[in-house]
């Protein structure tokens, strides 16, 4: 059964608040995140462009990969989130002030609301772009669960963050990586699109195997 159009939005919604919670108590704990927004802010770091730019240029050669792959209606709502996600953490940076005693309850805290929010948006047939596109397009063609691909990209990302950011607050960003792959890992399950793309794909090997017998009785 097909999920309502507002279900999805309500779910994208959802996502969006959870990941920007997320991000705001990163960035109040000075912990770097993964995917194209750890790219962004790393860059930011370097550059001094506005992180929301960097986020939006970094995205961009995902949406190809996106459309090609996994469908013009699922790149469309991750185009909705990835905005949605940048207007709702620009206005928690600028409405809610969160100060974070201990930066490993940030990490673990943190690291959770991510982890959920990516979770809700998986299940809603949407993502962030970025890493999270090509966790899915991987999930897809390879079985590779989404939450091993974004593991070690994000670590692969955060240690790249080693030449503009301390080993504390790099040792601690790790944690907080673990800490929400580990929930994608446990909730995460298949979304309506990948649900369908895998049926193509026996379909496709089904066809293929008729094809091999007929082309042998021939």
């Amino acid at each position: 059964m097909n999920m309502s159009w507002k279900k999805q939005m309500i779910m994208i919604i959802t996502g969006c608040m959870l990941v920007a919670l997320g991000i705001r108590i990163f960035a109040a704990s000075h912990i770097v995140l993964g995917g194209t927004a750890g790219m962004g802010l790393i860059l930011h770091r370097v550059t001094g462009l506005s992180i929301g730019m960097l986020f939006f240029v970094i995205n961009i050669p995902f949406y190809f990969l996106s459309v090609r792959q996994l469908g013009v209606h699922f790149t469309l709502k991750t185009f909705l989130s990835v905005t949605l996600l940048s207007i709702t953490t620009d206005l928690m940076d600028s409405f809610l002030k969160i100060e974070v005693p201990y930066t490993i309850i940030g990490a673990v805290v943190g690291g959770a609301l991510i982890g959920f929010g990516l979770t809700v948006l998986f299940r809603s047939n949407s993502s962030l772009g970025g890493i999270n596109i090509l966790a899915l397009f991987l999930d897809r063609r390879y079985g590779i669960h989404p939450g091993k691909t974004i593991l070690v990209s994000d670590i692969c990302i955060v240690l790249s963050a080693l030449a503009v950011f301390t080993i504390v607050e790099v040792a601690y960003s790790i944690l907080a990586i673990f800490i929400m792959s580990t929930v994608l890992g446990r909730y995460h399950k298949k979304s309506p699109i990948e649900k369908n793309n895998k049926n193509l794909d026996e379909m496709e090997k089904e066809a293929a195997s008729i094809e091999g017998e007929t082309a042998q009785l021939q």
